[in-house]
């Protein structure tokens, strides 16, 4: 609840963000983090692909067939959060949470190696594929839902947050709604390491962002049309709201600020409210634009904001990565079962070597000040920019050789097949997709059948990895 008279301060708010980068207890444990999340669907003799709610009077919603299966689920328990919103635990300290288009999103709990981190996400994906097959479920990984409209999903989840968030990028334009209910991505948490370690890696997991972008697009589809780009869903968060996505402006600056809390500070100060105080103090958005930082100086409806309000603020910021006491990199389309592990690995070879980190910082710093632009081209032409293909073919090769020693061969053997499969062919996940109707929007069967050969081209490796973990 807003305050009627200033208590905060920004020294608090200051310290706030100063945490999320430079957390009070650190180690040098270099843990991994996997977020996934897929789209549910289910066969009927009508469709192969229909929506499926999360509760429905038939008890069929996905969540209600969910809570059915926790006995057959080892450590799975229905746990919402305190507002209601629906939650599952998971046993090893991951959760599944839900998102307001229907898709289902699995947080893997930070692991102490790669290795335990693919492990644990395809054991859980497996075993819901093969529980939820009984009632007819599958799983569609990509960066969008290529097949329904904004309109069709809905929102699933009426929840304070997401009314509100719907109302708030309504006003704005369609992307925020596209982002909302279609959208799927791919997440991974590291760890930030020592004061001076967190800067670099700050600065290089940024630096990395349109040539990861363009080597996982896997969103060419939405709506039932080709939208003529390769990874569509980064388009969508490039237009969604430039004041909370994107990159920093101070990160862009020249000269550059090494210390990025001063850069995320001011983009967090700059961003809208996304629930500002009516006259009541009741906090919604109602129509009207304010930043934070004018919210600060002069108050809002004879309201100030407290902690509490700082705190909420901070988690509607979606930048390519954010800070949360370990880095959240968030630029990539959610992957197939068989390629989801594979950016992690990369990254965290790469962002866990200090030879690494530095040549990629030496490589691609001098493109600080226009990844904005290069993000788009790398959303719009893939790896079919010469500049982007070179980049990323080089920068790959080297995250495959900084690979630590104690990484399996299993693993660094699935990053090679991806590497000879696409990015040393100029090709990426959307290619596949375009391929299998000729550019046109494919059918689930076609896809479904894809999938199945794509398992049957590296099970082998995925079996190894599980069996190591």
């Amino acid at each position: 609840m807003p305050a009627k008279i200033p208590t905060l301060t920004m020294d608090a708010m200051k310290q706030r963000v100063h945490r999320a980068f430079f957390p009070e207890t650190t180690s040098d444990a270099n843990k991994v983090g996997l977020e996934l999340e897929v789209w549910p669907f289910r066969e009927t003799a009508q469709k192969q692909n229909e929506l499926i709610p999360f509760f429905n009077d038939q008890g069929t919603g996905l969540i209600q067939i969910l809570q059915k299966l926790e006995p057959n689920i080892d450590g799975l328990v229905y746990d919402p959060y305190p507002d209601g919103t629906p939650k599952f635990t998971i046993e090893n300290g991951g959760n599944l949470t839900f998102e307001p288009g229907g898709q289902l999103e699995y947080s893997g709990a930070p692991m102490p190696s790669v290795t335990e981190a693919i492990g644990a996400i395809h054991h859980l994906i497996e075993l819901l594929r093969c529980q939820l097959k009984g009632y007819g479920i599958w799983f569609f990984h990509s960066g969008l839902n290529p097949w329904y409209s904004v309109e069709d999903v809905g929102l699933q989840l009426q929840k304070p947050r997401y009314t509100n968030m719907n109302r708030y990028f309504q006003t704005i334009g369609p992307y925020g709604q596209k982002m909302m209910r279609l959208s799927t991505s791919l997440q991974i948490n590291l760890d930030v390491g020592d004061p001076q370690t967190a800067q670099r890696r700050w600065l290089a997991a940024n630096l990395l962002s349109p040539l990861f972008n363009a080597t996982f697009a896997n969103s060419p589809f939405i709506n039932g049309q080709n939208t003529g780009v390769y990874s569509f869903r980064s388009i969508i968060w490039q237009h969604l709201d430039p004041s909370r996505a994107g990159f920093q402006k101070g990160f862009l600056e020249e000269p550059y600020r090494p210390c990025p809390v001063e850069q995320y500070f001011d983009f967090s100060l700059n961003a809208f409210l996304m629930r500002p105080p009516n006259a009541q103090g009741d906090q919604e958005f109602a129509g009207t634009f304010v930043s934070f930082k004018e919210w600060f100086d002069k108050g809002h409806n004879g309201y100030y904001p407290t902690i509490e309000d700082w705190d909420f603020h901070l988690t509607t910021l979606f930048p390519e990565v954010r800070a949360k006491g370990f880095f959240e990199i968030r630029y990539l389309d959610a992957q197939s079962k068989v390629w989801c592990s594979v950016p992690g690995i990369l990254l965290a070879n790469i962002l866990y070597s200090q030879e690494a980190c530095e040549q990629v910082i030496q490589w691609l710093n001098p493109n600080r000040q226009y990844l904005t632009q290069w993000q788009k081209l790398a959303a719009e032409k893939g790896l079919d920019d010469a500049e982007t293909a070179m980049w990323a073919k080089k920068v790959l090769e080297m995250a495959l050789k900084a690979a630590p020693s104690n990484q399996p061969d299993s693993v660094s053997a699935l990053c090679e097949r991806f590497f000879e499969r696409y990015t040393y062919r100029k090709r990426m996940p959307a290619t596949d997709l375009l391929e299998l109707n000729a550019g046109k929007v494919f059918l689930p069967a076609q896809y479904r059948e894809f999938e199945r050969r794509q398992l049957d081209s590296v099970g082998d490796i995925l079996q190894t990895i599980c069996e190591y973990v």
